[in-house]
């Protein structure tokens, strides 16, 4: 079977509630995880190599190897019984409980655009809180959850909320953070950066294009224009 590789930079990830605020999975599976979780909305399948998974979401290909190996033992994926390069997902995750947050459970899908998971020096707990801020971003109040509220959204200490702001900030993928001081608490005001491209198409359109995976690899142009820096 050959590999249908993303080719296409319009492909944008979902990160489901499940995955986000999963207490058993780190931040690099849940990554790794979502991209499963994306391509089985479209094809029911990921096929793709570590090798050019790590190249997508720019970890190294021994993580993903592992994140893989992990996923299966947890019970999120599973190899396919005819080709072992085919990983599905399972059920599992419509188990997962998600946790109350002020009495309430938030439901919400977030997506991380390709030019945030792609990029090269962002940690993954940052591509993940980006995709977090973006899910409420172009709303009339834009993204107003408290850090606190965050943090237990992504199972994840205040700390590394702080930390990885910081880093949206420095790499210029904020373009609004306020805080505003209130009576008795601080309201803070997050807009994302909005990526302009040529041709705009619905979240989650994509293309699938059929490739052998050593073709993709070995092809350094296609790689350099599809899996190489912003």
């Amino acid at each position: 079977m050959e590999e249908k590789g993303i080719l296409n930079k319009r492909l944008n990830l979902k990160v489901s509630a499940e995955i986000l605020s999963n207490t058993e999975l780190n931040l690099s599976e849940k990554l790794v995880l979502s991209l499963d979780y994306t391509l089985s909305t479209k094809r029911g399948y990921n096929i793709i190599t570590n090798l050019s998974i790590g190249e997508l979401l720019r970890l190294h290909p021994n993580i993903v190897s592992g994140c893989t190996r992990n996923l299966i033992k947890k019970g999120y994926l599973i190899k396919d019984d005819n080709d072992k390069r085919v990983y599905r997902l399972t059920d599992k995750l419509k188990s997962v409980e998600i946790p109350l947050i002020n009495g309430k459970k938030d439901i919400r899908t977030i997506v991380i655009p390709y030019e945030i998971y792609n990029h090269p020096d962002l940690q993954t707990g940052s591509k993940l809180l980006f995709g977090e801020y973006n899910s409420m971003s172009k709303t009339e109040k834009g993204y107003f959850s408290k850090r606190d509220t965050t943090s237990k959204r992504m199972n994840v200490s205040m700390g590394s909320i702080t930390n990885w702001t910081k880093e949206l900030e420095r790499f210029d993928l904020l373009d609004e953070y306020k805080i505003e001081s209130g009576y008795y608490t601080k309201q803070k005001t997050v807009r994302t950066k909005e990526f302009k491209r040529e041709v705009e198409k619905p979240i989650d359109d994509f293309e699938e294009i059929d490739r052998i995976d050593d073709n993709l690899k070995n092809n350094s142009n296609n790689n350099l224009d599809v899996l190489g820096p912003i």
